[in-house]
């Protein structure tokens, strides 16, 4: 599988802290990562990096294109971007407003936007706010907005910085089986960072970042065993892998299962 990012001894420092120093980290085509570690260890930095919000040493290219000053406008357009706060997501004065503002400025037809946001809006079940104002929306609701947003255009990579957290239980299923859909059928690849180790599970990959460079790096389950060592960075174990690795113990079943319905069905 080709890597739609390469990254190549990376280098940052903010305020004589040193972020990233020769930091190395590929990211394949069609993927959905997540991106974990305690804070302050550059998971966010590194999405602003990815966007060109901030310079960096070393060398970044995103879908073989070298990410600089002169590139960042075509790999903009290659990428939708989510971060934590939904209010500061929202352009448009409606729901509807909001989905077709990427598309016009990216001059697609009349009909192209219409079959666009019928599509996004079906996916994301937000077919009976389209015409209200955000104020009048949960920040949930605004959450999901965004999200559908930066998937619109169809971009290549999907960036999610900590946007998950508003969310409802329902409205996250949601964007997860919208997210999933966008990988399926249009190759989506997707990198999410998150505090919240539950949303990792559907994941086909975890990076674990920590002291300036990649401490753990592994499927769901590889990187979930390392217990002693993400305890140290007070990192916790999703529930249903704590309870498979506890029932792997005493023999119950001999692996781990990231869902409670394949962990059920096994134990039946």
């Amino acid at each position: 599988m080709d890597n739609i990012i390469k990254i190549k001894d990376l280098s940052f420092s903010y305020q004589d802290k040193q972020i990233f120093k020769n930091l190395n980290l590929n990211i394949k085509k069609n993927s959905f990562n997540s991106i974990i570690g305690p804070n302050g260890c550059g998971k966010s930095t590194l999405i602003k990096i990815l966007t060109g919000l901030i310079n960096y040493e070393g060398y970044i290219s995103i879908d073989d294109c070298y990410l600089n000053k002169e590139n960042i406008k075509k790999i903009r357009r290659k990428i939708g971007v989510v971060f934590d706060d939904p209010d500061s997501s929202f352009i448009g004065e409606t729901v509807i407003d909001d989905l077709a503002f990427n598309l016009e400025n990216l001059t697609y037809s009349k009909n192209q936007i219409t079959k666009e946001i019928k599509e996004i809006t079906d996916l994301f079940h937000l077919t009976d706010i389209l015409y209200e104002e955000p104020a009048n929306l949960t920040n949930s609701t605004k959450q999901k907005v965004a999200i559908a947003s930066a998937l619109i255009h169809k971009p290549k990579i999907l960036l999610l910085d900590e946007s998950l957290h508003q969310l409802t239980e329902k409205d996250k299923k949601i964007v997860f089986d919208a997210i999933n859909y966008y990988k399926k059928n249009y190759n989506l690849t997707i990198i999410l960072i998150t505090h919240n180790e539950e949303d990792t599970l559907s994941s086909d990959r975890i990076i674990v970042l920590n002291n300036q460079k990649i401490y753990l790096d592994g499927s769901v389950k590889d990187v979930y065993k390392e217990e002693r060592k993400l305890k140290t960075l007070g990192i916790n174990i999703p529930f249903i892998i704590k309870l498979s690795l506890n029932l792997n113990l005493y023999d119950l079943i001999d692996e781990i299962y990231l869902t409670d319905r394949a962990l059920i069905d096994k134990l039946w």
